[in-house]
């Protein structure tokens, strides 16, 4: 009996050496008790991310790691570790050369010993990268909205106003051009609207200020006012599960939906049910009651005029999930978006 329990003793730690060893992330173990936090074992990701062998980075202080500027966060994070905390910060760390990265760590107790923490830390570098892009995208997307709502529409607003006044003025005159002064304001209607659409689809929602979930609930809320329908928010599951990495890209994934409905289905409601499962995979649906249309006649091009659901595809297939089209003749449609856990799709990337 003693015999089988070591040998599976010494499997389970095999075990754990290989996970240790292969993991696609960089792992530190380290002694809290001295007054200087030093490294008692890093894994082979860790070696090759700050340039050090493992065995150089075995007991080396850990904050060689941390840039000066940055030590009073690696520190407060190390207190609250002591405490018994499981901390997460994005801070700088630094490669052997001196060279700067930003990183994501999780710190947390070793549950086998109260003296040790155990630290992952991820470059998010190409994250950061995708960050600033984004935010120079929002940027540009509010000055365009702000000329767009103080220019041409403004424009069009005060030349559907004159129409209208010409209209009244034109009781005597011949029928054809009361018709032509109708079909005048018609067509301004028409284009303030598409314009005020379109300043809703460009305007970008603070997600830092409001939080993911709050400002998807703005979204739609503003979405309804503007279109003049029902529009309704349902949200289910572990929403601490949703990835940050996933918020933006997927906010913009149901602004673009939203905007397709509010362009092409003539709907009087919508509902949009947002899902996320305990391992952060994402469910989301998007329902009008509008005309509908049949899916099967869409292009490669999108010639039907649905050139949002191209761009929505492409989006959700970069991120590794999937989009579904249901919708007929009269039927409404729903668009049905999945996305993967966002530790499978790290996971691949690295593989």
């Amino acid at each position: 009996m003693s015999s089988q329990s070591n040998s599976a003793r010494r499997a389970g730690e095999q075990r754990y050496r290989r996970l240790f060893e292969s993991v696609p992330i960089c792992i530190f173990v380290a002694d809290l008790t001295a007054g200087s936090v030093t490294i008692l074992e890093a894994n082979r990701r860790a070696g090759l991310v700050y340039g050090y062998t493992p065995a150089e980075l075995m007991g080396m202080p850990a904050l060689q790691l941390v840039p000066d500027d940055a030590r009073p966060t690696v520190l407060a994070l190390m207190q609250q570790v002591r405490h018994g905390q499981t901390v997460m910060v994005e801070t700088t760390n630094q490669h052997r050369d001196g060279t700067r990265f930003p990183v994501r760590v999780i710190a947390a107790p070793d549950a086998t010993d109260a003296g040790r923490m155990i630290v992952t830390v991820e470059d998010i570098s190409a994250e950061k990268q995708r960050r600033t892009e984004a935010e120079a995208i929002d940027a540009e997307r509010r000055r365009i909205a702000h000329e767009i709502h103080d220019g041409v529409a403004q424009n069009l607003a005060g030349l559907r106003f004159k129409s209208a006044l010409w209209s009244h003025l034109a009781d005597g005159a011949p029928p054809g051009m009361r018709a032509a002064l109708d079909e005048l304001q018609a067509v301004l209607m028409a284009a303030i609207m598409d314009l005020r659409r379109a300043i809703f689809a460009l305007r970008p929602v603070d997600l830092e200020a409001l939080g993911f979930f709050p400002a998807l609930a703005q979204l739609v809320g503003d979405f309804g006012d503007q279109n003049q329908l029902a529009a309704r928010l349902e949200v289910s599951g572990r929403q601490e599960a949703l990835s940050s990495a996933y918020e933006l890209p997927l906010f913009r994934i149901m602004q673009e939906g939203l905007n397709n409905i509010g362009q092409h289905a003539g709907a009087s409601s919508v509902l949009v049910r947002l899902t996320v499962d305990a391992a952060g995979g994402v469910a989301v649906s998007l329902r009008d009651n509008g005309r509908g249309f049949d899916p099967s006649q869409l292009g490669p091009t999108d010639q039907a005029g649905h050139f949002g659901l191209r761009q929505m595809r492409e989006r959700i297939l970069d991120l590794g999930g999937t989009l579904d089209i249901r919708s007929a003749p009269g039927q409404g449609t729903e668009l049905v978006i999945t996305l993967p856990p966002r530790t499978q799709e790290v996971n691949h990337a690295a593989d």
